[in-house]
């Protein structure tokens, strides 16, 4: 074994992320051979010191990592496939020499992630020949079968992005590829391990960061490397976009199992429920039904992403910078005591450079409403709900928000469409 090894292994920053990173991880060595087992047991780490150990016991260069996690590493868990978590990755390759490919490449999955409300759970490495866009597997509901989830996202967002994916194949010469290589003993490399062949070391940054790197980042004796970034994410962010994923989805291998794990009974999104009371808040004060369901999908999105990024932040739903006060296609209207954009035409509300129309509502509200109870009855006891407050309430946004739609966001089904007479049901 080289001393070179020896040495990155024994680094502290290095010992500390690959065991951080490994944690209920079943990994591998390679070396000459790709080694998975020590005495019959799956490899695992248990401590930062035991990096440098097992690289020098089994003469290893790489180490890898499963992208599943287990509650414990062992022979049963690992036969059995019993993940309890799993991290979706873009797997973008590349030749050394075409390197700024993958970089264009990875901008093009991380925008489209973006447009998706997911860029707080996100996170690079570079692997040696390319670079991987990685999830935190946090960020996805508990209640999806952790590889279905993951594989659905991965395909969802590949086909979104195939013709821009396609074009760069094209430019670099066909040496650039994205795979879905998502599968139960899907391995890949650890932060900080060397790559299997190159001079490199693999590591990871932030999005932001990705039009800053370049290759001298990842030389072994002056890496620059973003601590713990791998473990940043919001719980739950990919909900949103796992909702849309899951419909599309097409298992193409053995492993994935393509139902959703059982849910809690009236289980819906606070995403689907601040849609219908915000359209009921619209159709009780203005009644339009149409526009009442662009304006409840519009707050909807307005919501979810003020909750990540402050107050005041205008997605960009469609990654494209939309100066809209100087566009004549819309403008500035107080609904509600809310600001937001309208077309001027059709009445119907706007974010980014998408209008919302009833039929967005349909998909994104409706649908995900009509699966877990009938819309119409979920739609009639909104209004009645809502419809009990006063005008004043409803027509300030800090009271509408606090007052009503606050106190049933994670008990809609009890708290309104089951609900006893009388409002003092609403609060219990």
């Amino acid at each position: 074994m080289s001393s070179q090894f020896l040495v990155h292994y024994n680094k502290e920053v290095v010992k500390k992320e690959i065991f951080e990173f490994s944690k209920n991880r079943w990994i591998a060595l390679y070396g000459k051979t790709m080694i998975r087992y020590n005495d019959k047991e799956p490899l695992s780490i248990s401590s930062p010191e035991e990096v440098p150990s097992l690289v020098k016991r089994f003469n290893a260069r790489t180490v890898y990592a499963t992208a599943g996690k287990y509650e414990k590493v062992n022979k049963e868990n690992v036969s059995g496939d019993k993940i309890f978590a799993y991290t979706p990755f873009f797997d973008i390759d590349t030749k050394i020499d075409k390197w700024e490919y993958a970089i264009k490449a990875a901008d093009v999955i991380i925008s489209a992630l973006d447009k998706e409300g997911v860029s707080m759970s996100v996170y690079l490495l570079w692997s040696g020949e390319g670079i991987h866009v990685r999830i935190n597997e946090n960020a996805i509901p508990k209640d999806y079968d952790p590889l279905t989830a993951a594989h659905a996202i991965v395909q969802y967002v590949l086909k979104k992005v195939k013709d821009e994916i396609k074009k760069l194949s094209d430019e670099s010469g066909g040496v650039l590829k994205i795979d879905e290589l998502i599968d139960a003993k899907r391995i890949f490399t650890a932060p900080l391990s060397f790559h299997k062949e190159l001079n490199y070391v693999a590591v990871c940054f932030s999005p932001d960061k990705l039009h800053e790197f370049n290759l001298d980042w990842a030389k072994p004796d002056s890496f620059r490397h973003e601590e713990g970034v791998f473990s940043r994410y919001v719980e739950d962010e990919t909900e949103e976009l796992l909702s849309k994923a899951i419909l599309e989805y097409k298992p193409t291998h053995e492993g994935i199992k393509p139902e959703r794990r059982t849910t809690p009974q009236g289980k819906i999104g606070r995403f689907q429920v601040m849609g219908i009371v915000q359209a009921a808040r619209y159709y009780v004060l203005y009644g339009d039904l149409p526009k009442a369901e662009s304006f409840g999908l519009n707050r909807a999105i307005f919501y979810a992403w003020a909750k990540y990024y402050g107050k005041g932040y205008t997605p960009k739903v469609t990654g494209q910078k939309l100066p809209a006060e100087f566009r004549k296609d819309r403008i500035l209207v107080t609904v509600a005591g809310e600001q937001v954009y309208q077309n001027p035409e059709n009445g119907l509300f706007v974010i980014g450079d998408k209008e919302q129309t009833p039929e967005d509502y349909n998909r994104e509200i409706k649908e995900k409403i009509n699966a877990v109870i009938p819309y119409d009855k979920a739609w009639e006891a909104t209004v009645k709900y809502v419809s009990s407050f006063p005008k004043e309430v409803l027509q300030n946004q800090r009271e509408f928000y606090q007052k009503v739609y606050l106190p049933i966001r994670d008990a809609f089904i009890e708290k309104v469409v089951n609900r006893k007479s009388g409002l003092d049901a609403f609060f219990k």
